[in-house]
């Protein structure tokens, strides 16, 4: 039997400097597609955090303004500031009269800087007791 003269005497056991480096450079690369992946995926994630808050805030915003009654809501425009998630909202909430007995509300919330994050706008109605 003729053996390699990089291998020595008696039987062959273990791996070779190539394979280990091999091994460590597949595992390397696995390690930064992984780390790639989850960068990737932390601004979707975020972006999305940001809108469920500041959809429950406006939705908040707007359940109040419903149960007032109707005698008791107030026509004009109400502004306020907030901090969602790191990120300042302007929370502009109007009441305006359509008919007399018929109010529209309106809630939005938008970024203090345009285009720093997402945005959310609802409206409803309010009537009074016929």
């Amino acid at each position: 039997m003729i053996r390699a003269p990089w291998r020595g005497p008696g039987p062959s056991r273990g791996f070779t400097l190539i394979e280990v480096i091999a091994a460590l450079v597949t595992f390397s690369l696995g390690v930064i597609m992984v780390l790639q992946l989850s960068t990737a995926l932390s601004a979707p994630m975020e972006y999305s955090a940001r809108t469920s808050s500041i959809v429950a805030r406006a939705q908040e915003r707007l359940d109040s303004l419903e149960a007032l009654p109707f005698d008791s809501l107030t026509l004009g425009t109400d502004t306020d500031t907030l901090t969602v998630r790191g990120v300042r909202y302007i929370l502009t909430a109007g009441v305006t009269e359509v008919t007399g007995v018929l109010y529209q509300i309106d809630v939005e919330l938008a970024p203090s800087v345009t285009g720093s994050g997402p945005t959310f706008s609802a409206t409803s109605y309010a009537t009074a007791a016929w």
